[in-house]
């Protein structure tokens, strides 16, 4: 099927609707102008023609329970990644811009094993040493239509900026810079080979295989990586038990080490594979856990990091005031949210984890829960936090589908107890620390004496923590757009009064006084 331009008016119309539909949702609002938010099968239908860069962030917009409603999220969690082949001429334009006249292969198979958004990957041998390697391809294309679909979105956000409250802007806005920053690393594929150097690095005492990548024949449309063999996760859903036997592995012991990896990635490393579909993971003939597709890789900032240790271990250990500070950390608590809101969301987290029936739950669910709780709150929540509860979903998924009872909460706790303190670095580094301490000792009384003859002398300033600093910026940002309101009113009114038509005094003094009255009010 032959896709249409990107600029097709058309198709620009349908990018409208897509992202008014959005703005729509997140206001709560019914229309806007006369414009009414598309139903939920007709929001999945035109993300599905729109292509690639739509389905992409709507799999990221499937994961905000905290802005649309459950019936809009049923729809957006089905979509997949699944497409078409490549046609036999993309095929062949795509290699030959990979490879030139140097082709590497003694054997390259034409059919695909894999097809998605992206690309799709093919078997070959190469040519020396004759090894059996899995080829990504870019599909043909794909780079100029993410570009110019980004620029639209961009660009469509700029125009509905000014109709619309600044929490709805900043929400979407972030979501529309985070999105394309992801989806343009995922689209060079040198990056995802430089995730997987990395991936193996760092967790080379993990009991988990990853691809070996050769760096030769790779290039920011091709990845060249060893060709690993195993049954998918996503294929042992649907087999039956008798079939899974025969690999001889205990998928209870899978699921441990998937839920044990995923901790230290998030926890101890703050680097993790944040697209852990089941069609993305293999059990290999020994019984060995091997990830797949790296494009879609996170790194948790450090203050990030502590923050999501913080806020569990407090709700875990029943915290109220840590489990608040740490949600403050975060950025999920606004500055102006009222402490009564404040402590009916925590309340309402408490409440999950005191749940003595806890087993009846799904991780799932409670991620949805607190999401959904959100809506009625002032609250954000940041994304690099909506990649790990992604994470989470997907692996709760993937267990509940073969695992009675299974709920990866109860298995989290007790692995918390023993890498929270790695996690901090309390193991590794505490003499080390401690040692540091010691020798900062005296700039520490030095600093202690600074802020006294500060304090004397009137100097003294004050840090302002960052959501301070957003409250302040929005409240001043606020003022100033209705003083410059007032103001242009103020100067049509006094060229009014200074023109000659019938009615322009009238006109004029009204114009003027009510710019006048406009910069009272925001004074």
């Amino acid at each position: 099927m032959k896709l249409m331009s990107p600029y097709n008016p058309h198709r620009i119309y349908a990018i409208f609707t897509f992202v008014m539909t959005v703005f729509l949702i997140i206001m709560k609002r019914k229309q806007f102008l006369g414009f009414k938010p598309l139903s939920p099968d007709r929001f999945k239908e035109t993300i599905d023609q729109l292509g690639v860069c739509f389905i992409k962030f709507a799999q990221v917009l499937a994961t905000r329970a905290d802005f649309f409603p459950p019936e809009y999220l049923q729809k957006l969690k089905q979509l997949h990644d699944e497409v078409e082949p490549m046609s036999e001429r993309d095929l062949e334009r795509v290699f030959s811009q990979a490879f030139g006249n140097k082709n590497p292969f003694s054997h390259f198979e034409q059919t695909p094993i894999a097809s998605a958004t992206i690309g799709q990957v093919h078997v070959a041998y190469l040519k020396d040493p004759k090894t059996r390697v899995a080829v990504k391809l870019r599909r043909f294309g794909i780079k100029k239509r993410v570009v110019a679909d980004i620029k639209i979105l961009t660009l469509l956000n700029k125009f509905f900026k000014p109709m619309f409250s600044s929490y709805t802007n900043n929400s979407i806005e972030t979501l529309i810079m985070e999105f394309s920053e992801m989806i343009l690393l995922e689209i060079d594929l040198r990056n995802e080979l430089e995730n997987i150097r990395e991936f193996s690095t760092i967790y080379a005492k993990e009991d988990i295989v990853f691809p070996k990548t050769y760096a030769t024949f790779s290039s920011e449309s091709v990845l060249v990586m060893s060709f690993e063999e195993g049954i998918r996760l996503s294929d042992m859903v649907q087999k039956t038990q008798s079939t899974v036997n025969k690999i001889q592995f205990n998928f209870n012991h899978i699921m441990e080490q998937l839920i044990r990896f995923y901790i230290v990635q998030i926890l101890a490393k703050g680097v993790f594979h944040a697209d852990p579909h089941p069609g993305n993971m293999l059990i290999n003939s020994y019984g060995k856990l091997v990830m797949l597709d790296f494009g879609m890789v996170k790194r948790i900032p450090n203050e990030t990091r502590f923050a999501i240790i913080e806020m569990v271990k407090a709700a875990y250990e029943y915290e109220f005031e840590r489990f608040i500070a740490a949600c403050t950390k975060l950025g999920i608590i606004a500055y102006e949210a009222p402490k009564a809101q404040i402590q009916e969301y925590a309340k309402r987290v408490f409440d999950i984890f005191g749940d003595d029936h806890l087993s009846a739950s799904t991780m799932q669910d409670l991620a949805f829960e607190l999401l959904g709780s959100m809506q009625a709150f002032p609250f954000k929540l940041p994304q690099d936090v909506v990649y790990v509860i992604r994470a989470g979903v997907m692996i709760e998924g993937l267990g509940t589908a073969r695992v009675e009872n299974f709920n990866s909460v109860k298995d989290i706790f007790p692995l918390l107890k023993v890498y929270i303190p790695q996690a901090l670095l309390l193991e590794e580094q505490l003499i080390q620390s401690l040692f540091k301490e010691v020798q900062n000792f005296p700039l520490i009384l030095r600093r202690v004496r600074d802020i006294f003859y500060h304090l004397n002398d009137g100097s003294m300033s004050m840090k302002v923590a960052r959501d301070q600093m957003d409250w302040v910026e929005k409240e001043v940002r606020g003022y100033m757009k209705h003083l410059v309101a007032g103001f242009i009113l103020m100067l049509f009114g006094i060229a009014f009064l200074h023109t000659f038509f019938p009615g322009h005094l009238v006109l004029g003094w009204f114009v003027l006084i009510l710019g006048a009255l406009k910069m009272v009010y925001s004074l």
